[in-house]
């Protein structure tokens, strides 16, 4: 498979939990990146096949990574400890979100889904 996804998560441990699993399946991962600021830059020159987002992150909210996304017309989810999904899913109607903790393992379907 060659597929990337792009990860924006700022939680050490879950970042590199995720990576491992996607890694493990083929997947090339971009980041984990810890803040909108990093993931928006990866995003100014490169398009992934879909990603996963936490809300809260080290400089904010994730949402003008999603919304670079939405815009760029690459499917995501959210996967956040914090999030309201009526929130999120007025805002982001093809969006769900994963509430953690969850599997990496049903990260990793979504994703499969995402970008098949």
């Amino acid at each position: 498979m060659n597929k990337t996804v792009l990860l924006v998560e700022d939680e050490m441990f879950v970042a590199l939990d995720l990576q491992m699993v996607f890694e493990d399946e083929g997947w090339r991962v971009a980041g984990p990146f810890p803040s909108t600021l990093e993931a928006l830059e990866y995003l100014a020159a490169n398009r992934p096949d879909c990603a996963v987002l936490d809300v809260r992150l080290v400089d904010g909210d994730v949402f003008p990574v999603a919304d670079a996304l939405a815009n760029m017309q690459v499917p995501f989810v959210f996967h956040s400890g914090h999030a309201e999904n009526a929130q999120l899913s007025s805002k982001y109607p093809h969006s769900k979100l994963y509430s953690k903790p969850c599997r990496p393992s049903d990260l990793l379907e979504e994703a499969k889904r995402m970008a098949a």
